[in-house]
Formats: C-alpha cells, sequence, structure tokens
C-alpha cells in the first residue's frame, strides 16, 4: 500500500537570509576566492612566461633569422728556426807545383803531293772532303779581304783556260732567241773576254779587258752596251781604285774581278785543282765591279748535274752565286763541265720578276 502522498515543503525566505548572514559561512567562500583568484595569477604568470619570446629558445623557429657561420683557416705552424751558419774553416794554401817542361812543338804536317793531271798540268791531290769554306782542315780560298785565292795557296791554284769561241743557244722563260756567244783570248799575258747574247729583239755585249797574273785574272776595263747605251768601268791597279760610268770611285782590293771576267776566274780555278770542288758546300768569295757600285760575292758548289745539250746529256759541276743582301731575288747560276776544259756549258740568270735568261751550249771554236 502505498504511502500517502507528502505535500511539499516550500522553502522560507527566512531560513535563506540567516544562512547568508552567517559569518562563518562568508569567510568560507572568501578564502576559496582568495584561493581561486591567488591560482588564477599564477597559472597566468606560469603562461606568460612560456609564451615571453627570448633569444635562447624561440617558440616559432619560422620568424628567426639565420646566422651565417665563417670557419677560419688553422693558423700556420711556426717556422722551424734557422740552422746556425756554419763558417768554412780556413784551408790551407795548395803548395806550388812543380815546374813543368816547356812542350815541344810539333812539326806542321807535309803539303799534299803532287800530281799530273791527263791534260798535262799539275794539281794538288786532296782527300774527298775538298777544299774551300767548306772544309774545315783546307787552306783558306783567297788572301783576307782580297775576294781571289793567294799565290801558292793550297789547294788554290788558278790555270787559264785556252782561247776559244762558243756558242750557246739563248732562251727566255723556255722561248728560244737568237743564239748568244762568249769569245774568250788570252796569251798568257793578257785577257779579253767577249759576251753577246739577245733578249727579244735587243742585243746586250759585254767586254771585260785586262792582265793575266799567277792568280788569275786583272781586269783594267770592263764595259756594258745595253741597246744604244754603253757604259763602262776603270780598274786602275796602281792607285788602288775603280772608276765607275757615275763617275764615282771605290777602293779597289787585290784580284777584284768585273762581272763576267769572276766567271772566267772560277774556270781557272776549277781548272787548277777539280778535287776542290769534290764535295758540294765549298764557297769562293770575289769581289766583284760593275758600272755602279763594288761588292763582294759568293759563289758555291752545290753538286754535280746533268745538262741537255740538245745534242746529249753533259756531266757538269753546278755553282750558284748566294744572295749579296737579304731579300736579293736575283739569282745567278754557272755549270762547268769538264768535258768542255771546265767551261760553262750553261748559264742561267732569274730576275726578281721571275724571268729567267738561259744560254745552254751548242758548239764551240778552239782548243780545250
Amino acid at each position: 500500500m502505498a504511502p500517502p502522498n507528502r505535500p511539499h515543503k516550500t522553502a522560507n525566505p527566512d531560513s535563506r537570509a540567516r544562512r547568508t548572514a552567517d559569518p562563518s559561512v562568508w569567510r568560507r567562500r572568501r578564502w576559496i576566492i582568495v584561493i581561486a583568484l591567488v591560482l588564477l595569477v599564477h597559472v597566468l604568470a606560469v603562461v606568460g612566461f612560456v609564451r615571453m619570446p627570448g633569444p635562447l629558445i624561440p617558440l616559432d623557429v619560422s620568424h628567426t633569422p639565420s646566422l651565417e657561420a665563417v670557419l677560419l683557416p688553422p693558423p700556420k705552424p711556426p717556422k722551424p728556426p734557422a740552422p746556425p751558419v756554419e763558417r768554412p774553416r780556413p784551408q790551407p794554401r795548395p803548395r806550388p807545383a812543380p815546374p813543368q817542361p816547356e812542350p815541344q812543338e810539333t812539326p806542321e804536317p807535309p803539303a799534299p803531293p803532287l800530281a799530273t793531271s791527263p791534260g798535262g798540268t799539275t794539281e794538288a791531290v786532296t782527300g774527298p772532303g775538298g777544299e774551300g769554306t767548306a772544309a774545315a782542315s783546307a787552306a783558306p780560298a783567297s788572301a783576307p779581304g782580297t775576294g781571289a785565292p793567294a799565290a801558292g795557296a793550297e789547294g788554290a791554284r788558278y790555270v787559264a783556260p785556252p782561247s776559244a769561241t762558243m756558242h750557246y743557244a739563248s732562251f727566255v722563260n723556255g722561248v728560244q732567241n737568237p743564239d748568244g756567244l762568249i769569245r774568250w783570248e788570252q796569251d798568257g799575258k793578257r785577257y779579253r773576254l767577249s759576251v753577246e747574247t739577245r733578249v727579244l729583239w735587243f742585243r746586250f755585249a759585254f767586254q771585260s779587258s785586262g792582265a793575266m797574273a799567277e792568280q788569275g785574272l786583272v781586269p783594267e776595263r770592263y764595259e756594258e752596251r745595253r741597246r744604244s747605251k754603253s757604259e763602262a768601268s776603270r780598274f786602275d791597279q796602281a792607285a788602288g781604285t775603280v772608276a765607275f760610268a757615275s763617275g764615282n770611285q771605290a777602293p779597289l782590293t787585290p784580284g777584284a774581278q768585273d762581272r763576267f771576267s769572276v766567271f772566267l776566274q772560277l774556270v781557272g780555278l776549277v781548272r787548277g785543282n777539280p778535287q776542290r770542288y769534290a764535295t758540294p758546300g765549298v764557297t769562293e768569295t770575289f769581289n766583284v765591279a760593275d758600272t755602279r757600285d763594288l761588292e763582294p760575292m759568293l759563289v758555291q758548289y752545290v753538286g754535280e748535274d746533268q745538262v741537255d745539250t740538245g745534242s746529249g746529256l753533259v756531266r757538269a759541276k753546278h755553282f750558284v752565286r748566294l744572295q749579296r743582301r737579304a731579300n736579293d731575288r736575283r739569282r745567278v747560276e754557272v755549270w762547268l763541265a769538264q768535258s768542255l776544259g771546265w767551261m760553262p756549258v750553261r748559264l742561267r740568270q732569274t730576275e726578281p720578276d721571275g724571268t729567267q735568261i738561259d744560254l745552254v751550249y751548242r758548239g764551240s771554236e778552239g782548243g780545250k
């Protein structure tokens, strides 16, 4: 059986007022509020300290400036102290060497023997190295400053060729022109040399005359005729001067030659000793005058060639005039043949513009 419903008690406002007015209750509430405030203050202080930005523990590293590190090289090790310099000890003075006996002079080797050539002349017999400037053991080809072989010099001997008139076919750049002529006359005391040639329709004539000596030719007059113009130079051996066509003069050295006598001088040297020119490189030096000046000429033996004369091949020694100065583009060559008594079998001159004038032997009148 259910209990009977009790009627609800309604709060009495007077009782609430009494509890509120109770001082002990109020004190407890006040302490609770104070404690709550203190805790709140501490919580705020702790939270504020942690969120305070500082240089050592940043919370947001994305906005932290980067620091660059610079590595310095390690310090150099100290240099070791220099070793002490030892002073050289004084060396004892060497004793004077005993006097040596004076060396005895060794006698000079004898001159090479003389042999007779098939032509009846005598010539010096030399080794395969030849003579002249290309061989170290040979005697000088000429006396110093003279440009001609010294009389009696070892290996150098002049033998003049006999008188002859020689005909040459003339070519200009391979095109044949009228024949040229070399007329050589000598009587053992004096000589006369004439050279005539034609280039196209122009005639050129050269003439040299003078005396003959043991060392070779001694020119006295040299003349050039080109077209209708004639010029000459005179050699005054007594005064030691050469007078040119212009009136100027130059000192005349012993053994000097003119422009064409130099070739007959070379012929006589080869005739006097062909073995002197057995090895390429032998060089002869001449002082050569024309109608304008006097200058040195170096003629070098460059080897043997076969020259086609139109009627057969002729073996000849090939000589070339070396450059007289830098950029000298004129070239003069001569081939001397033993079968012609060492007279020229061919002469060729190449001009600076490339024009070549050739004289090739065709026949001769007179002895060899």
